[in-house]
């Protein structure tokens, strides 16, 4: 039997080694970025003062000190640039904050833009680095259909590409109609009791069972009978990867307590949404021994009846492992983009139309015109005949103008040799050895492309082409372009719209920022003076929740 110190001996030799490999590797790849930015530089690129040890980590520090408490990161990137010459900063600039991140060029034009959403590979081509981003996020090493390229997402793609069918989501509303009447009744609970409230708690709430039923046909009864086993490990889970607030703790995942917690957490997650699976299995199997046709499928079940559809899978066998463990990263990843960045949405919606009356009067306006006086009726008629939300102009203007100035995230792609960028005045920027970044901030607020960027203005979704209030081409990039756009736009624009339909005329909600700020003393200068400046926890969000006092409105449809 080998003595305890031989054990410890080897054991010590095995982390010496990896430490090794480590240090070894993260200097390869520190010489390569930073020999890089020292050639573009050279060759006179736009960037921020460069160090060849530190890259541009001290300008963005400088950026960050400048910004009020947690803003956003892409306020620190937009900051970066209108230092580099004073005004609006370049069109385009690198960025090199290796080893918090790959070098980008950061693209803030749309005419840019377009160009690599354009482009055959980079379109198609997201960064490998950004697994590691999601890899607590969706398990299997952050393996999912943000991060995929090539076949394998285009195997994955296809195996969820169904359920966004047109016909599916109509299918699907009733069931989503349903979770948004709780809580329709939720706020006229808080308003029998008064008091300040925070909106965003009660739409995370409301996205998360509406995501149950979506993605797994289950109800979690979040709203009703408090938090499910499955999304308070799916929330453990995003605070871990989103909760860290010191700089060591996020750089390299280095903090060996967090990344215990983050497997650990992980294991509990996916045992819960194996139990979901193996329901909607044995549900899936039974409803086709009956022959039964269900106008609506999951995001699961769409998945089993694919799987099942294939040659050489029999009803009866069980679930491929490798399948089942990418079903599990798969749909862990739809329950994080489908509730965080939507209920996001809804209260950006909510913040920008009652701080604009004129807005919010078009608006009800406009759902007195297609869903009469009766504003009890709205929620029957939506689930009768779901096709109707598409008579909301004026409803999908102010989403998309929301959208504009409260961008959930930005879009990133893949540089390669022969994508050479093109400003509007000949200049280039090249792309090899560069994730670029597109940001969407930067790009929805530049008065170049924007009239009156600052303003709620939605009617530039109405107006026609010779107007001036009429989109730049490629301007608006909420959902981005190219193959890799948004596969769930058109769900979030119908679930907003259905919201938008149920509050809009019943109730109304007055902000509380400077109640609840009063005593702070911050500048806000850096991020447009907006007081509900957009923070990071996962998608970009309002601060504070939205703060708001809500109440009948009293409105009387015309």
């Amino acid at each position: 039997m080998e003595s305890p110190g031989l054990v410890l001996n080897a054991f010590g030799g095995v982390l010496l080694t990896i430490a090794i490999v480590r240090i070894i590797t993260f200097t390869s790849e520190l010489w390569q970025h930073r020999s890089l930015m020292r050639r573009l530089e050279k060759l006179g690129k736009p960037m921020p003062a460069h160090s060849s040890f530190l890259g541009h980590l001290l300008e963005a520090k400088t950026a960050s000190d400048e910004l009020p408490p947690g803003a956003h990161s892409t306020y620190i990137l937009n900051r970066i640039a209108k230092r580099i010459d004073g005004k609006h900063g370049p069109p385009a600039y690198y960025f090199d904050s290796y080893p918090v991140s790959a070098p980008m060029l950061v693209v803030r034009d749309p005419f840019i833009a377009n160009q690599v959403t354009s482009h055959s590979w980079t379109t198609a081509q997201k960064p490998t680095g950004l697994k590691e981003w999601f890899a607590p996020i969706s398990g299997k090493g952050g393996i999912n259909l943000f991060t995929q390229n090539d076949q394998e997402w285009k195997q994955d793609h296809n195996l969820f590409l169904p359920f966004f069918n047109n016909s599916n989501l109509d299918a699907a509303m009733p069931v989503i109609l349903e979770q948004m009447l709780i809580f329709r009744d939720i706020l006229r609970k808080k308003i029998e009791i008064g008091g300040l409230i925070r909106l965003e708690p009660l739409a995370l709430s409301l996205m998360k069972d509406i995501i149950g039923r979506v993605v797994f046909n289950a109800e979690l009864g979040n709203q009703t009978a408090g938090s499910h086993p499955l999304s308070e490990a799916m929330l453990r889970q995003l605070d871990l990867k989103f909760g860290a607030n010191d700089v060591m703790d996020n750089i390299g995942q280095l903090n060996p307590f967090r990344m215990f917690s983050i497997s650990n957490n992980s294991r509990i997650l996916n045992q819960h949404i194996r139990a979901q699976v193996a329901k909607r299995t044995d549900a899936f199997r039974e409803a086709k021994a009956r022959h039964e046709q269900s106008a609506f499928y999951s995001v699961l079940d769409q998945a089993l009846e694919t799987y099942y559809s294939q040659p050489g899978h029999k009803l009866s066998d069980p679930l491929d492992t490798d399948f089942m463990d990418i079903l599990c990263a798969q749909l862990r990843m739809f329950f994080f983009a489908g509730y965080d960045s939507t209920s996001s949405t809804m209260v950006s919606c909510c913040y920008m139309i009652w701080t604009h009356p004129e807005v919010l009067s078009k608006l009800r306006a406009e759902h007195d015109d297609v869903f009469g006086r009766n504003i009890a009726a709205c929620p029957d008629m939506i689930i009768e005949n779901p096709s109707i939300l598409n008579s909301l102009p004026y409803t999908l203007a102010v989403i998309k103008e929301s959208l504009r100035l409260f961008p959930p995230a930005n879009g990133i792609r893949t540089g390669c040799k022969d994508l050479i960028l093109k400003d509007r005045d000949g200049n280039e920027y090249p792309t090899e050895g560069c994730d670029v970044q597109t940001s969407h901030l930067s790009i929805h607020r530049n008065p170049e492309y924007w009239p009156q960027p600052l303003d709620f203005l939605p009617e530039r979704f109405l107006v026609g082409p010779d107007h001036e209030l009429y989109p730049s081409k490629g301007a608006w990039r909420t959902f981005e372009h190219g193959i890799r756009n948004c596969t769930g736009q058109a769900f979030v624009l119908k679930e907003v719209k259905a919201f938008l339909a149920l509050v809009c005329r019943e109730f109304d909600f007055q902000e509380c920022y400077d109640e609840v700020y009063s005593g702070e003393k911050i500048d806000l200068t850096n991020v447009d003076n907006e007081k509900a400046y957009l923070i990071e926890h996962g998608a970009a969000h309002p601060r504070g929740e939205f703060p708001c006092r809500v109440s009948l409105s009293g409105y009387i449809p015309r």
